[in-house]
């Protein structure tokens, strides 16, 4: 992606910050939709569904300025970033002025500024327009994307533990029924998510912020374009699954829950899902791992083909930091 350079001195490009931000509601749909669809990237935070169900109780928001979207990230143990700005597909902007305009805001917040989350064509515009930026990759937010076909069939050496496990499920279970996600299996996944949580040692913000994220997309799957499945044994539900067609080629899978007793039921409801409802794709995207050591081992397992890319853009060197910076 090539753009013509003219740079201007950082002091001359702003001099307050101008983003007034909005929370990010169901109205806020198309507009958001409208600067995040077209670039097309296959990125799970581009996806309106996944601004919605967590970004609730202000914990995401957006503003627009000059045909320049902005996404302000507002997370409990986390300081106030940005992502990098979403200018308008096909819309000529001064791609340098929208970069310090954020960086402006978050500086007038009392925050360190940084941009989380850019994706690669982003990267490389900051990389052209602000030479003098720092960027870094984070892999804690890199996302998983797989061959639609190998998670269906599971065929290969690597991936023989996944059909081990659903060979065990369907000989335990043969009577197993697998169903399209509708209204009347709402509070039953409510509680399934329940029983889960409530096997935790303790409930942490990030559990009781999930909880709401969970009942959030299953109650508006519809206005968010989700779709589910569930699988049931002996009239019970033992497992759930939401995602949405993120692109022509791409489902991206947002929320999956089990029942931890009842063996390969992850794996199950993560094929049956897949040969139900993602027919006409070829890659599934599954997100991040978040630098969790078990969401990592897990997503490896299941033999990614690529990643999504992220980087964070600061204006100081963070190499040596970690935590709440980097991984």
């Amino acid at each position: 992606m090539n753009i013509e350079l003219d740079i201007k001195p950082i002091e001359k490009i702003t001099s307050k910050p101008i983003l007034k931000f909005k929370p990010i509601d169901l109205s806020a749909k198309n507009i958001i939709e409208s600067y995040a669809k077209p670039w097309n990237m296959g990125c799970s935070d581009m996806s309106f569904a996944n601004l919605f169900i967590w970004g609730v109780n202000g914990k995401m928001e957006y503003a627009e300025h000059n045909h320049v979207l902005y996404i302000k990230l507002d997370f409990e143990k986390v300081p106030t970033y940005l992502w990098a700005p979403i200018p308008k597909y096909g819309v000529n902007v001064d791609y340098r002025e929208a970069v310090y305009i954020a960086i402006e805001y978050m500086k007038s917040i009392g925050v360190e500024p940084t941009l989380r989350s850019v994706w690669t064509p982003f990267k490389q515009k900051i990389q052209q327009c602000c030479p003098e930026l720092y960027i870094q990759p984070t892999e804690m937010a890199w996302d998983y994307v797989y061959d639609r076909e190998s998670l269906a069939t599971l065929k290969g050496k690597k991936l023989h533990g996944k059909r081990n496990h659903i060979n065990k499920f369907m000989s335990k279970y043969p009577d197993y029924v697998y169903k399209v996600l509708d209204d009347s299996m709402i509070e039953e996944c409510i509680a399934l998510y329940k029983d889960w949580s409530d096997q935790k040692e303790e409930l942490s913000i990030e559990l009781f912020d999930e909880k709401t994220s969970v009942m959030l997309a299953l109650h508006h799957r519809k206005a968010l374009n989700l779709t589910g499945g569930c699988i049931f044994v002996k009239g019970e539900l033992v497992a759930f699954t939401l995602g949405e067609r993120l692109s022509d080629d791409m489902q991206l899978i947002h929320i999956e829950k089990a029942k931890a007793d009842v063996e390969g039921a992850y794996p199950m409801i993560n094929q049956q899902y897949i040969l139900h409802e993602c027919q006409n794709v070829t890659f599934i995207n599954r997100e991040e791992d978040m630098g969790i050591e078990g969401m990592r081992k897990a997503k490896r397992s299941y033999q990614p083909i690529k990643m999504i890319e992220k980087y964070i853009v600061s204006t100081r060197d963070l190499t040596d930091k970690k935590g709440i910076w980097l991984n």
